[in-house]
């Protein structure tokens, strides 16, 4: 018999800790039974009626899933907690063997309706989860549940997307007022630490106040809590795939001043660069709230670059029409002043390197100096051709070198077929200086175009300089 004593000990440890688990669960029922039993859900927890039910919000953001800013909605996941002392809940724990917290579904017991006011429901009302409630001795109620909230909140895109937004979610309750139910904060800030990092914003601040609020259709405070969220927008993602292009393009347009009006190109080029910024606008557009009482920064900059591109065509078309122009009449002189196509401002054509130098008129005079002097030496044509052909040598080549010369008495036997030929060179000549004067005028015309492109050039340069500067300024 003694030896068998060691093996009683583990069997008789065995049978103590089983009951003991079941006087335990004996134990949580009973005080389950014994809390419900009598009590009314819909009755706030308090025996003196006069006395408010002091309720306790604290928010923790857990993730910004969306924020919509055309709609102007806001959608995240956020975890709500909510505490209050429930005067019916109360229990010695003594006398349940130390048992001084259980856990209780939460339709069972009164809960403060504690709604998001600015919330946009699915169901179209608002409904509370029903999660279990931690319930201590002393009446305290822990009421924790997650909840995927889409609220309202007016989106400024005026700076977009350098933009700031602060979005406020308010909590109260939705039938009580202050009186019934007052609510308060338990920290003047929100919690942030399981608060997953979002690609497109970040927040910057997470705050709480209490407000106590009169509407107009009663005297009677209502309480409620405001968590305020102010995100900032990450920049990143629209200057690389919207702003850098629109600059590239912007460049590009601009160099088109520097292809030649001949070439064919220069006005489908820009006409497909302002196209392409047209697309631009509206996948941005697509994305901003309908809104007529401000324009956005992103609009301004869109407006301002499309408008440069415009002009740049409208200015290559006007390039173009003057470059194959037909004018009778030379460029006036002021313009070709302007432009150092003159003697005087000679020295200007280091900036219009590159442009078509045309004839000059120093050239043309030089012709017609050229043209006198002949006509003075030999006469008119139809003067040379009635001189004596008596006088005219002829040199025969098989008589070793002897001059001979004849005379024709009958020379007027030739004057009708030389007269034709001398109307006909007299012609050719006249279409001749025509062709060659229109010449000119174009070559003239070319050149204003030329130069014109290049002053063009150097204007547009000028004005996205300023554009990105001025836009530098205002985003800074």
């Amino acid at each position: 018999m003694q030896g068998n004593w060691p093996w009683l000990v583990p069997l008789a440890s065995v049978l103590v800790a089983m009951f003991a688990g079941s006087l335990g669960n004996f134990t949580e029922k009973n005080l389950v039974d014994r809390l419900m039993t009598g009590y009314r859900t819909d009755a706030r927890p308090v025996k003196n009626s006069s006395v408010p039910v002091r309720v306790t919000i604290n928010v923790a953001l857990a993730q910004l899933l969306d924020v919509n800013d055309r709609d102007q909605q806001i959608t995240g996941i956020m975890w709500m907690r909510l505490y209050w002392t429930d005067e019916y809940l109360v229990w010695d724990p003594d006398d349940y063997r130390g048992l001084a917290a259980v856990r209780m579904q939460g339709s069972s017991i009164w809960r403060p309706d504690i709604v998001l006011y600015n919330g946009i429901l699915q169901n179209g009302f608002a409904q509370l989860p029903d999660t279990k409630v931690t319930v201590t001795s002393n009446g305290t109620v822990f009421y924790y549940y997650p909840f995927t909230f889409k609220a309202s909140c007016k989106i400024n895109v005026i700076d977009f997307p350098y933009d700031t937004q602060r979005c406020p979610f308010k909590f109260g309750s939705w039938t009580f007022d202050a009186l019934a139910i007052d609510v308060i904060i338990e920290s003047s800030e929100g919690d942030l630490d399981q608060y997953r990092k979002n690609g497109e914003w970040d927040v910057v601040r997470f705050s709480a106040q209490r407000n106590v609020v009169s509407y107009s259709s009663s005297d009677v405070p209502y309480a409620d809590v405001t968590f305020t969220l102010v995100i900032e927008r990450q920049p990143l993602f629209y200057i690389y795939h919207i702003f850098a292009p629109c600059i590239v393009i912007l460049l590009i347009s601009l160099l088109s001043f520097n292809i030649p009006p001949d070439s064919g190109e220069k006005l489908s080029l820009s006409i497909t660069m302002l196209l392409s910024l047209i697309v631009y606008m509206h996948m941005v557009v697509a994305s901003l709230p309908a809104t007529s009482n401000y324009i956005p920064m992103i609009g301004l900059f869109f407006g301002v670059i499309i408008l440069v591109v415009s002009m740049s065509t409208i200015l290559s078309i006007l390039t173009i029409a003057l470059n194959f122009t037909n004018m009778d009449t030379k460029p006036p002189l002021w313009l070709k002043q302007k432009l150092g196509m003159t003697e005087v401002w000679r020295w200007f054509d280091c900036v219009f390197c590159g442009c078509v130098r045309p004839v000059g008129e120093h050239q043309q005079e030089s012709y017609r100096g050229r043209e006198t002097h002949q006509r003075a030496e030999y006469g008119s044509a139809e003067e040379t051709a009635m001189l004596p052909l008596r006088q005219i040598n002829f040199e025969d080549p098989s008589d070793n070198g002897n001059h001979i010369c004849e005379l024709f008495d009958d020379s007027e036997d030739l004057l009708p077929p030389l007269h034709g030929v001398i109307n006909k060179l007299e012609a050719w000549k006249r279409d001749q200086l025509t062709q060659k004067k229109e010449e000119v005028v174009l070559n003239e015309w070319k050149e204003v175009a030329s130069r014109l492109d290049r002053v063009f050039l150097l204007v547009f340069i000028a004005a996205c300089v300023l554009v990105s500067c001025t836009m530098t300024y205002v985003i800074a």
